[in-house]
């Protein structure tokens, strides 16, 4: 019984690929280059990018903003008609941005303290 060989088998992955693997899903790597070479060719002008019926727009939307997180590019993203339309964003933009973000926060912790005082029926 000793001599029988294990039913399990390894394969030995160099270290960067194995990171890269346990990532989960990734990007297409075409997609990835074209967001790449798009977001940093922004300079006064938006793209527009047409969504085929196999992708939603959020998930576009967040392809786009990881890639330009990734080369820190801040761009707005919005979405229109067919597909999505992005742009670096302005110091308006981001102005306009953080405000959203403040307000937003503001109701979520109102919206959370009025859930903490509310009396519970028994």
């Amino acid at each position: 019984m000793a001599d029988s060989p294990p039913g399990i088998e390894f394969e030995d992955i160099p270290l960067e690929d194995a990171r890269r693997l346990g990532r989960g899903p990734r990007m297409d790597p075409v997609l990835y280059d074209a967001l790449r070479t798009k977001i940093l060719s922004l300079a006064d002008q938006a793209a527009r990018m047409p969504i085929g019926d196999g992708v939603s727009p959020t998930t576009m939307k967040n392809r786009i903003l990881r890639v330009a997180r990734e080369v820190n590019v801040p761009v707005t993203v919005r979405r229109v008609a067919g597909g999505l339309l992005f742009w670096r964003s302005s110091d308006e933009d981001l102005e306009q941005a953080k405000e959203v973000a403040t307000r937003l926060q503001t109701a979520q912790r109102g919206r959370q303290g009025r859930r903490r005082g509310r009396a519970t029926k028994r």
